[in-house]
């Protein structure tokens, strides 16, 4: 076998994890936790830019889930490109969202923004157990009008 050459197992592998994003896109999009406890394992670590420390466990992802759908109850992420090898699937968001309610201590500005994130997640057992999420706080603080705009007088 080659070595970029797939077997029919890590096919079936990548497949359902796969499925198990699209599962979780629908998740994050509506904040319908039944939806969330039967992708997320119980045991979830995952980092987010709102925590120094990682966050652990389904009820930890549950508070930034509604923390960002709290500020921005429109708030949908659409899915760009998607990577998937073995257990780690990497996708490329555009987040999108109008900010009507107070976000980490900003006021609501009723301002709408629209940014990327980058987030790679490791499955198990087609569940997430680990997430990293990297999205571009500079340009939704800007957006925001918390920072200025470069060029902008």
């Amino acid at each position: 076998m080659m070595k970029n050459e797939v077997t029919s197992e890590q096919a079936s592998v990548l497949e359902k994890n796969k499925q198990v994003m699209q599962q979780f896109i629908r998740f994050i999009n509506t904040g319908d936790r039944s939806i969330g406890e039967t992708i997320i394992a119980p045991e979830v670590i995952f980092y987010a830019p709102t925590s120094p420390e990682p966050l652990h466990g389904f009820e930890g992802y549950m508070d930034v889930l509604r923390m960002m759908r709290g500020a921005m109850p429109d708030v949908q992420w659409n899915a760009e490109e998607v990577i998937a090898e073995g257990d780690k699937v990497m996708i490329r968001f555009t987040m999108s969202g109008t900010q009507t309610q107070p976000f980490m201590g900003m006021l609501a500005t009723g301002k709408p923004v629209r940014v990327t994130a980058m987030n790679i997640y490791e499955l198990k057992d087609s569940k997430i157990v680990r997430e990293h999420s990297v999205p571009d706080l500079f340009s939704m603080l800007m957006q925001l009008g918390m920072l200025p705009v470069p060029g902008s007088k």
